[in-house]
């Protein structure tokens, strides 16, 4: 994985709505880039249009790369809210409320499966529950074993299941998202 490589994302990390004729979506470009013109679309919601500005402190530019800091306007008014990811309208990105995902505990009361947790995202919030505890790993050889639930530090294989669907990339292919 190298940072910045790969497929245009913009997680929507504030929408900007100052008076009626302005509203952007503010946010970082976590990779890819995107220009003016482009077709977009948001998600979970699946909702297209294209970029009409990209707006940075210092003026107008034509083109966004990852890393920078920008907020996008659209041509159209579409529903788009801070958590939402922006994608180029071709792009192939799963949605879910399920996935499986390598948890570091870092909290005095032990991670239990069943139990709501917040939950964020790229920006998005969300509530979840461990749905199972595939394995804890054994940080002194690498070894895996079953567990009821992870301690403090504790690192393991869970399987968690969100009240809402987001849109996310495997670790390999986005870290950001």
């Amino acid at each position: 994985y190298e940072k910045g490589a790969g497929e245009f994302r913009f997680p929507v990390q504030y929408v900007n709505r100052p008076n009626l004729d302005f509203r952007g979506f503010a946010g970082t470009v976590s990779s890819g880039s995107v220009k003016v013109g482009d077709a977009i679309k948001a998600l979970p919601s699946g909702k297209t249009s294209t970029v009409a500005r990209i707006v940075t402190f210092d003026g107008d530019i034509e083109e966004a790369q990852a890393g920078l800091a920008v907020t996008l306007t659209l041509n159209d008014e579409i529903d788009i809210s801070r958590g939402d990811l922006i994608v180029l309208e071709n792009a192939q990105v799963q949605t879910t409320n399920h996935l499986l995902a390598d948890v570091v505990w870092m909290t005095e009361q032990p991670l239990q499966p069943g139990r709501d947790y917040d939950i964020k995202i790229a920006g998005k919030k969300t509530v979840g529950h461990v749905e199972s505890i595939r394995h804890q790993y054994d940080i002194n050889n690498l070894s895996t074993h079953g567990a009821a639930e992870l301690p403090l530090n504790g690192i393991g294989l869970c399987e968690w299941s969100l009240n809402e669907s987001v849109a996310l990339d495997n670790y390999q292919d986005c870290a950001d998202t």
